[in-house]
């Protein structure tokens, strides 16, 4: 009888969240190792909270010389979009990298693993804090939206701004719009890494069980009914709901965002077998 080979661990290891938590960084690219992960995805907040300079200091010095050497070592690809507290202006320094099957994809569609799609969007709602690089109108703002604050330059510099006046000319909705256009019409085949989870699931609740989330990405996802919905922004909510993962129709959306103090959050998957496999570093597999 001819030698198989025995399953792979995991074909894909997603987090989010790791807002420059160095410790966090080390621990995903040993567990990438372990599971011999095809594919690696980024679901936002990349970088410290700070300045412009000390998000580019912390991608030059720490994250890069991890990606590199990753991927250097491994036959994989990495997959990242920014989030809410990553400044625009910091982008370029891991762009500019020259990094081999590094994939920046937000508002962007790639081919992915297994004849799939992937596509990425850093944009969230309006948020209730003052970086506001990826925040975005949504109807019906959530509970402490705030309108001002602040965007980066080019140059590393920060200009005031705000939503008042100019409400709906970026939104959500128009961001998600560009994705869809991106897709090959009907195309169910596809991985959302979508910073902000869906609204009125187990992945967008606050304290009391308050939903923050989306209603533009719920309508989104239910609508062209991708295989997968990566997200984080609410780091508290599989606490609060007491799950990481969650259906919306056909398809199946995760919360890996971090749990301060916690040791890494992350889930990982079989593309074969997505509900089967998906698993989460400290809540075990899925429950839906």
């Amino acid at each position: 009888m001819p030698k198989t080979d025995p399953p792979r661990v995991a074909d894909v290891l997603y987090t989010s969240d790791l807002h420059g938590s160095e410790p966090h960084y080390a621990e995903l690219f040993r567990l990438a190792r372990r599971l011999e992960a095809r594919a690696l995805i980024l679901g936002g907040d990349l970088a410290p909270h700070g300045d412009v300079a000390t998000q580019r200091r912390f991608i030059a010095r720490v994250l890069l010389p991890q990606i590199r050497a990753f991927l250097q070592e491994r036959e994989a690809d990495l997959y990242y979009i920014f989030g809410n507290d990553d400044w625009k202006a910091s982008l370029p320094e891991i762009e500019g990298a020259g990094i081999e099957r590094l994939h920046h994809i937000h508002g962007r569609v790639v081919p992915f693993l297994d004849g799939t799609w992937i596509a990425g969007l850093a944009s969230v709602p309006m948020t209730p804090f003052g970086m506001k690089d990826w925040d975005r109108w949504e109807e019906e703002l959530s509970p402490g939206a705030r309108l001002d604050g602040y965007r980066s330059a080019p140059d590393g510099g920060l200009a005031p701004f705000t939503f008042a006046g100019r409400e709906r000319e970026e939104s959500m909705a128009a961001d998600l719009d560009t994705i869809d256009r991106a897709l090959p019409a009907g195309e169910t085949r596809v991985v959302c890494v979508f910073h902000g989870p869906p609204y009125g699931t187990a992945l967008d609740q606050i304290a009391k069980g308050v939903h923050v989330g989306s209603k533009e990405t719920r309508r989104f996802l239910e609508r062209r009914r991708p295989l997968l919905g990566l997200h984080g922004h609410i780091h508290e909510s599989p606490d609060i709901s007491g799950r990481f993962a969650d259906r919306l129709g056909a398809t199946i959306c995760v919360n890996a965002g971090q749990r301060m103090g916690s040791p890494l959050h992350a889930v990982w998957f079989r593309m074969a077998d997505l509900e089967g496999s998906l698993t989460h570093t400290t809540l075990g597999a899925a429950r839906f």
